[in-house]
């Protein structure tokens, strides 16, 4: 039998969180290539203290990954192999005694308006600690006016504060042709400015991507699916378990 995932191996140099992606088979291990993403982008600014309370007091703990396509999943072979899933293994293989769920609440395409037009329905219906709200890309992508992407967020998050949810914000993917979107920089600016007005964290995806490819970690075409924009098992796997590190170390140990 043999079992997949990213595994946190600790700190490797001044700076710089180690994530290893490792096969444990029957008799040893083989380890794929380890993906290192610096504390910069491996951690929260700020902190996640409704959810840090939840996980003090309950066993079940209840996560919503909000989203597009990078959310649903396209460009995965499995379910399983999604980042909410990966995302769900690798809290649940740090935490014993606790269980993680991670809905999956994706839909490819999906502009914020639409999110927030489901968001009772399919994030608030499900009552739980922490909302992890993947947006962005199909907005700058379509060119959406910028202000009222970030008045949708806005009503979103005010939506999901006033019932006491935490959320994190998963800025856009970097894919090659990300540079010759007007206005894609601009979103990714937009997210972080929205995240540090309203104290919620932002984790930097598209730095993430871009470091592990300008670090010679990974090529392009080791992180993206064959149509060079969606994520892969190999970036959804990093992402997952990168992303399960931070929250991770803003919960109390």
């Amino acid at each position: 039998m043999v079992q997949s995932g990213c595994v946190s191996t600790g700190r490797v140099a001044a700076g710089t969180l180690l994530f290893v992606l490792s096969s444990a088979i029957t008799g040893g291990a083989v380890a794929a290539p380890a993906c290192k993403a610096p504390e910069s982008i491996a951690s929260f600014s700020v902190p996640i203290p409704g959810f840090a309370k939840v996980f003090k007091t309950e066993k079940l703990i209840r996560i919503v990954a909000f989203g597009s396509s990078s959310t649903s999943g396209a460009g995965a072979s499995a379910a399983d192999k999604t980042y909410p899933a990966r995302l769900q293994a690798g809290l649940n293989a740090r935490f014993k005694g606790r269980a993680f769920e991670v809905v999956n609440r994706g839909r490819s395409g999906e502009f914020a308006s639409h999110m927030l037009a489901r968001l009772e329905r399919d994030v608030l219906a499900m009552k739980p600690a922490l909302v992890i709200w993947q947006t962005g890309v199909n907005d700058a992508l379509r060119k959406v006016d910028p202000e009222a992407f970030r008045r949708t967020v806005e009503t979103g998050l005010a939506q999901m504060n006033a019932l006491g949810i935490d959320v994190i914000l998963l800025d856009q993917q970097y894919f090659p042709g990300s540079v010759k979107v007007a206005g894609y920089g601009k979103y990714l600016d937009l997210i972080r400015d929205i995240g540090a007005a309203h104290g919620v964290p932002v984790f930097k995806r598209y730095e993430l991507m871009a470091h592990l490819v300008e670090s010679a970690q990974f090529t392009v075409d080791e992180l993206l699916a064959p149509d060079r924009f969606h994520l892969n098992d190999t970036s959804y796997d990093c992402l997952g378990d990168v992303l399960a590190g931070a929250i991770s170390a803003s919960l109390p140990q």
